[in-house]
């Protein structure tokens, strides 16, 4: 017990989430006969969570800085409802939509960010509030219901992205 102590600084506590997550990747490496670690899983994990693991860093700042965000949730959706419209009603190409989604987070971060910071509202009132106010936005912008957008938006979704219209000429010949 004395070598783990020395080994992790004297302080094991800290390292309690490591441990379980070391136990859990190798109690489903056991079980799944080695297809947890597998390159085509790791990268499906990835490609399935990906946006959780975007929302985890901005989430991670937050958490620093000793505050919490319930409103992380809500405010993702009513950014995605949102760009999901102005590409499908506005014609706006993927890409801008892209941009107005990061302009609308940023936004709606920065007003939230206002109030905890400047006016001293604590974050967990502001973004219980932004929570809810955001939720009753998607629901009514949206009108709870699946917004179809374009091929090439749907194809961001499965991970890649699409081609700029440009194509290059190749040469083939002696």
């Amino acid at each position: 017990m004395n070598a783990l102590k020395k080994l992790f600084g004297g302080n094991t506590r800290q390292f309690g989430m490591i441990f379980a997550l070391v136990a859990l990747i190798v109690f489903f490496q056991i079980f799944t006969e080695g297809r947890t670690l597998t390159p085509g899983n790791v990268i499906n994990l990835f490609n399935g969570n990906s946006y959780i693991l975007i929302l985890a860093i901005g989430m991670v700042l937050v958490i620093i800085a000793g505050h919490i965000d319930l409103s992380v949730g809500s405010v993702a959706a009513f950014v995605g409802v949102t760009v999901a419209l102005a590409i499908r009603d506005w014609g706006i190409p993927w890409y801008a939509g892209v941009l107005l989604g990061l302009a609308l987070g940023a936004l709606i971060g920065a007003w939230q960010g206002f109030w905890t910071a400047y006016v001293g509202i604590p974050a967990f009132i502001v973004t219980l509030a932004g929570m809810l106010l955001f939720r009753g936005f998607n629901q009514y912008v949206g009108k709870s219901n699946t917004i179809p957008v374009p091929a090439d938006f749907q194809y961001i979704g499965s991970g890649y992205l699409p081609n700029s219209g440009r194509t290059r000429a190749t040469t083939t010949g002696p």
